[in-house]
């Protein structure tokens, strides 16, 4: 079974977005991805990423923003991940938009990625997780908080 330790890089977490808009933001963390060697084809993962609906979920103290794309330029599950301190306000959730997730899926890869979007939610919602994730200021940090909850899941 895969993880989110599996897929998430330290390398893919950037928690300093300069953004200052939702599509900004998503650009901003999938531009992570680029230099990934599971990532065989950039342009066309970014256009896969494009093509699909935006999930936006709203958490207590701050929105989170998932976005995917399916295709075969990945070899395997991708995932990049970044923080807005400020937050990004949009139309989907009453909170500001803190963390952004972006991933690049394999065709075959439907039921796995389904259950990493499941864990990532389910680790948002506890509350002292997302809080660590909105505070901590480093990346490897923010991945084994991440991973840890995962587990516990």
């Amino acid at each position: 079974m895969i993880s989110i330790p599996d897929i998430l890089s330290s390398d893919n977490i950037h928690l300093s977005l300069a953004s200052k808009t939702k599509s900004a933001a998503i650009q901003e963390v999938l531009s992570l991805l680029r230099s990934d060697p599971r990532v065989l084809d950039f342009e066309t993962l970014e256009e896969a990423i494009e093509k699909r609906s935006i999930s936006t979920i709203s958490m207590p103290s701050a929105g989170i923003c998932i976005a995917h794309g399916r295709t075969n330029a990945v070899s395997a599950l991708v995932l990049a991940a970044g923080r807005s301190d400020a937050g990004i306000v949009c139309c989907e959730t009453p909170e500001p938009i803190h963390l952004f997730f972006v991933a690049g899926i394999p065709t075959a890869f439907d039921s796995e990625y389904l259950r990493i979007v499941g864990a990532l939610v389910r680790a948002c919602h506890n509350a002292d997780t997302l809080h660590f994730l909105l505070k901590t200021k480093d990346h490897i940090e923010f991945l084994n908080r991440l991973s840890h909850t995962e587990s516990h899941l």
